[in-house]
């Protein structure tokens, strides 16, 4: 493209420079340059700074929000770890406090046991002993009842057996 343009233009080649081009070139530069540092970089050096500024301050608030939430970690798993060994601790006191209530339960179950079976031999030792007098007792008034009435008269096995039976039946009627 650049070739047909010289070649149509006629003469001119690319090494050729037109001075007045070139000084109006270099005044426009000069004087937007100027405006430029005179009016939109100290605005956008303001900027950046203030950018830069922002950045690091964000950066600063994030590594202190960084360290308060590892020191909250910590102090958590300080706090839990000592409600883990509470717990530990409350459940060992309750197993044996558990343990030792079922071992008293256990040996006053076994206290009153010993202390009803003793009641009961006793209770059944006076109990037999009563009977045992109640049967002496009645085998004596038998007995003599017996005697008295075979004194009486002269039986045959039959009479004797019908007074036992008699009498047998006397005294059940009486107890």
């Amino acid at each position: 493209m650049l070739y047909s343009l010289l070649a149509a233009g006629g003469g001119g080649s690319l090494t050729d420079v037109n001075l007045p081009t070139v000084i109006w070139t270099w005044v426009a530069f000069g004087v937007t340059l100027f405006a430029l540092s005179k009016v939109a970089w100290p605005m956008l050096a303001a900027a950046m700074e203030e950018r830069e500024i922002r950045i690091r301050e964000g950066l600063e608030k994030a590594e202190e929000a960084e360290r308060r939430a590892t020191e909250l970690l910590e102090k958590q798993e300080e706090i839990l770890q000592k409600s883990r060994d509470e717990a530990a601790s409350l459940l060992a006191e309750s197993r044996a406090a558990a343990e030792h209530l079922k071992n008293e339960a256990l040996t006053s179950a076994q206290d009153e046991i010993a202390a009803e079976r003793d009641r009961a031999r006793k209770e059944i030792a006076l109990e037999r002993a009563k009977a045992l007098d109640e049967l002496r007792s009645a085998t004596i008034d038998l007995t003599l009842e017996a005697a008295g009435r075979i004194m009486q008269r002269d039986m045959k096995d039959d009479d004797h057996r019908r007074l036992a039976d008699q009498v047998i039946g006397e005294m059940e009627t009486r107890a």
